[in-house]
């Protein structure tokens, strides 16, 4: 995989959440998350009898099989010592995030994860094509990426388990409180990449 994508998609990620381990929050990190935005929520196309669609996801990285047993244990050991903690179980998260999701050594790039809130648009092309599309916008003028995959849904099993802990992370544990159930997990599994910028138009630069 490019060195150039890398850098511009997970480095970039990982970069980010070492300034707010570092910095905390603040008017900078509030800048640099919303720049990257289009980075963390890319707009995910799909096709099927559902029509032709586009909306946006919150991806993360799936580990890699040798390290997903480790990587759940210590996420249910978050949940377990973190629970309703607020700003010291977001450390936590951040942490689990650069040791596990975006460690090189951990992660496969090629396999991005989401999941599907609702058996809408998304789900029902998935269901049928088990195809979609990423498109991430890296403003401005940084980067713009067009990732073709495979996509797969999965209502079971450790990757179903991994996907709804990593969105707990953030969005439950924090609060010690959950506003909706786990939802089914979806699982991009890249085939190719184009460089969309406006220097390149499309060129496809993997494999």
């Amino acid at each position: 995989m490019p060195d150039d994508f890398l850098d511009n998609t997970l480095r970039a990620r990982r970069k980010l959440v070492e300034a707010i381990l570092e910095k905390g929050m603040g008017p900078s990190i509030d800048c640099d998350l919303v720049r990257s935005s289009y980075l963390l929520s890319p707009m995910v196309a799909t096709y099927g009898s559902a029509g032709l669609n586009i909306a946006p996801f919150m991806v993360s990285y799936l580990v890699k099989e040798s390290c997903m047993a480790e990587a759940l244990e210590k996420l249910r050991d978050i949940e377990r010592k973190y629970w309703g903690k607020g700003f010291e179980a977001v450390k936590a998260g951040l942490s689990f995030v650069l040791d596990y999701v975006y460690n090189e050594d951990c992660v496969d790039p090629l396999a991005m994860v989401s999941h599907v809130m609702t058996k809408g648009h998304t789900w029902r092309n998935i269901i049928e094509t088990g195809e979609a599309t990423l498109g991430i916008l890296i403003p401005p003028d940084v980067a713009a990426y067009e990732i073709r995959t495979t996509a797969q849904i999965v209502e079971q099993g450790s990757i179903y388990e991994y996907v709804n802990l990593v969105h707990d992370l953030m969005h439950v544990i924090p609060e010690g409180e959950r506003s909706h159930p786990w939802y089914p997990a979806v699982v991009f599994r890249v085939r190719e990449i184009y460089d969309n910028s406006y220097q390149k138009l499309g060129s496809r630069i993997y494999p």
